[in-house]
């Protein structure tokens, strides 16, 4: 790297400086004024270093140099100016002007040779920056457009039906990146039980996302040895549906943090007996339910005091039972919804339950996308901090003709684990 334009309009300075810089090592090219020299630039674009005089006609030095500088311009160009000026308003023009280096024109020849090194060290060092920029923007580029792909993957985890036997449900899923840790779904375990359940992995990024997902496959397995939802038995039907409980227990096992893996998660998991409207349900380290009564328009938490999943090999997890009545619905949630922030104000689990009662009357359908913007509305922004997810199922009742078998159970069992 040593191409060097030099722009004067006196002939005699112009070869003067063509030889002295030539005999230095320098490849020299001329230009008698600025505009010529921006022609030589968009010629000879492997010219990044212009030595130029003041005082020219046509365009002078000044007006060069904020032209090369300025934002707009193909690319970077060290501007040393050179002036019969040394005066201290002179220097500082042509610094506002955007040159590198001030050189007034009676500077011995070794000086000035000595400073256009000195500035093509500067040059290179900043192509050397250049490059490793661009090539973390592409590697940036390369990364963005794989987290896209890993996250309508995970979007492809989520349901697709919305209605299953005795239930109508409905689910919002936001990651507040590319890729979230909040994980959601449903599953129809046999033809009386559904089970549903959320998560929300500690952090955010590819780790959580992976955890998630890895989390929600180990759900998925409904049936065999490798499932953790049921468990086989020797008798007809040949299987048993795991409590609550032992499913959230079976995955702290599993996920069970060491020194190299710090992750954790909390967790809601239930089943619905579709036919007679008793949902169990386990809770590891999550935001309580709200149980929206359908006779009454009133809606409550129901929640219980645990251990997160994945960071205590000591924990014990509880069932608590709860009679639904036909078009009850469960809310569950992730903490990104309710700790949405206006200022230093959060949205709150109690504004989450009293939006719930707020949008009853609409079709079960669009309430979690209806909930999702009035927060959004709230905080007046469309994004949200942290991953939302928001999930709710809707007993729909008995079919018509059959009989309940359970009209006596109380609406209340296991009282001692709800808030």
């Amino acid at each position: 790297m040593n191409d060097i334009l030099v722009v004067d309009d006196n002939r005699t300075m112009l070869m003067f400086m063509e030889r002295v810089l030539s005999k230095r090592g320098f490849n020299v090219t001329t230009a008698n004024d600025g505009t010529q020299a921006l022609t030589v630039l968009e010629e000879c674009p492997h010219i990044q270093f212009v030595l130029s005089d003041w005082m020219m006609p046509e365009m002078d030095g000044i007006e060069l140099c904020s032209r090369l500088k300025s934002g707009s311009y193909s690319r970077y160009i060290f501007f040393v100016l050179l002036s019969g000026k040394d005066d201290q308003e002179s220097i500082i023009d042509g610094i506002n002007a955007g040159a590198d280096d001030f050189v007034v024109k009676d500077t011995h020849v070794d000086e000035i040779s000595a400073r256009i090194k000195a500035g093509f060290r500067t040059l290179e060092l900043h192509n050397q920056i250049t490059a490793k920029n661009n090539e973390l923007d592409s590697a940036y580029a390369i990364m963005k457009k794989d987290l896209e792909s890993a996250g309508d993957l995970l979007k492809r985890l989520l349901p697709a039906e919305r209605k299953l036997s005795g239930v109508e449900i409905s689910y919002v899923s936001l990651p507040s990146a590319q890729i979230g840790g909040d994980m959601l779904g449903y599953m129809q375990l046999d033809e009386e039980n559904v089970g549903f359940y959320l998560l929300d992995v500690a952090g955010h990024g590819v780790s959580s996302a992976l955890m998630s997902f890895s989390v929600q496959q180990s759900i998925a397995v409904n049936t065999g040895k490798g499932s953790i939802v049921k468990s086989p038995t020797e008798q007809a039907p040949f299987y048993k549906i795991n409590s609550p409980d032992n499913v959230l227990k079976q995955l702290n096992d599993l996920y069970l943090s060491d020194d190299h893996n710090l992750l954790y998660f909390t967790m809601v998991y239930s089943v619905l007996n579709v036919k007679t409207g008793m949902l169990e349900f386990s809770i590891a380290g999550h935001p309580p339910l709200v149980w929206l009564h359908a006779a009454t328009g009133k809606a409550e938490f129901i929640g219980q005091d645990s251990f997160v999943v994945g960071a205590f090999d000591f924990v014990e997890y509880q069932t608590a039972r709860i009679q639904l009545e036909p078009g009850d619905k469960i809310w569950i949630y992730s903490d990104g919804i309710t700790e949405a922030e206006k200022g230093s104000e959060q949205f709150t689990e109690e504004g989450f339950r009293q939006t719930v009662m707020e949008i009853k009357h609409h079709p079960t359908t669009v309430q979690t996308e209806m909930l999702v913007n009035r927060v959004r509305d709230w905080q007046r922004s469309e994004q949200f901090d942290d991953d939302v997810s928001v999930l709710v199922v809707e007993w729909t009742g008995y079919s018509e003709g059959e009989q309940s078998c359970n009209t006596k159970l109380s609406t209340r069992v296991n009282a001692q684990f709800f808030k």
